[in-house]
């Protein structure tokens, strides 16, 4: 079923938009550079008359923009919800007192290659480790609450589970999970006699938030888990201890990935462009509202594997969903 532009307006919002704000490699002097301050300001403004939703702000050595506290600062105005992820070597005290007025949940610490098993020690004291140590210090004194987030590119459960036992040992907030499989990962893994998922791994995320406190998040940031249903499946779970989840991928439904020049995309592996905010006027509505890849996800409840077979199935659908668009556009006038 198409889904018209005018009923994307109001059926479908962005909750929460990861927005990279550095660049890995070097942009400068190239035609899509890194968003300058002043076009940030434009998207924030648009994104604000559109919704609400919570941004976190990301990327390599987000420091070094000197403008960052600017940025954040008008996303405040604005009334949204903003985040900052910053890597523990990157948080200083200056930092923490520069940042403490918009709260004490603006900063999430990225733990990426932070965490690795120790068979005495539990986590090896390694330099990074140490450094982490000293961030999570740093947000205490500064009365911060703890907040963690860890890019995933390999449904690696063992060493998720020590992310997430750190998190639990600091008594933090929450973990967030940022998935990030690249098309070399492939969707099912077969080996000697076993065969093992993206799929699974993600629900079995699912089963290990029964593992945290109440209070604590912890949850990947772009799928939704939703309860079996019974009566759909056949499957009754009603005397089992906890109930059974399936997750939904929330690309174009309520999350968004903004790149650092300005492009949209459907998540944060970059696989599928959904548009250039540049080439929009900064108009994030229009772009969410009209982008064809988003409407088409929109016509699918879909999980995370079967949304990356959608794109390798259906690659010229795809490549030519802006023709059906219009010729479907022309049916109805």
């Amino acid at each position: 079923m198409y889904i018209g532009v005018e009923e994307t307006h109001y059926e479908y919002r962005p909750r929460l938009i990861i927005w990279q704000l550095t660049s890995a490699g070097d942009l400068s002097g190239m035609q899509n550079a890194v968003l300058s301050q002043h076009e940030c300001l434009l998207i924030l403004d648009s994104i604000a008359r559109f919704a609400k939703p919570i941004v976190v702000f990301t990327g390599p050595d987000i420091t070094s923009r000197t403008d960052l506290h600017k940025i954040v600062s008008y996303g405040n105005t604005l009334g949204l919800k903003t985040i900052v992820e910053v890597k523990p070597d990157q948080l200083t005290a200056n930092l923490a007192e520069q940042f403490h007025q918009f709260g004490s949940r603006v900063f999430r610490l990225t733990i990426d290659g932070c965490i690795d098993e120790d068979g005495e020690m539990r986590f090896k004291q390694t330099p990074s480790y140490l450094k982490l140590e000293g961030a999570v210090k740093l947000l205490r004194e500064k009365k911060f609450e703890i907040h963690f987030s860890v890019k995933i590119d390999q449904p690696n459960l063992r060493k998720l589970g020590y992310y997430l036992d750190y998190a639990f040992r600091c008594n933090a907030q929450g973990l967030y999970c940022h998935l990030s499989f690249d098309k070399s990962i492939p969707e099912v893994a077969v080996g000697d006699g076993f065969s093992h998922s993206l799929d699974e791994f993600i629900g079995s995320i699912s089963d290990m938030k029964y593992l945290v406190p109440n209070d604590m998040y912890f949850s990947p940031q772009c799928v939704k888990y939703i309860p079996y249903s019974v009566g759909d499946n056949g499957f009754d779970f009603s005397h089992s201890e906890h109930p059974r989840w399936i997750h939904c991928c929330l690309a174009g439904k309520s999350f968004a990935y903004i790149a650092e020049d300005g492009k949209v995309y459907m998540c944060s592996t970059r696989c599928k462009e959904c548009g250039d905010l540049r080439e929009n006027n900064y108009d994030f509505k229009r772009l969410w509202s009209s982008a064809s890849i988003l409407n088409l996800l929109r016509s699918y409840q879909r999980t995370c594997v079967q949304t990356r077979l959608l794109f390798k199935e259906h690659n010229i659908l795809f490549n030519n969903h802006d023709v059906m668009i219009n010729n479907l556009m022309e049916i109805k006038q």
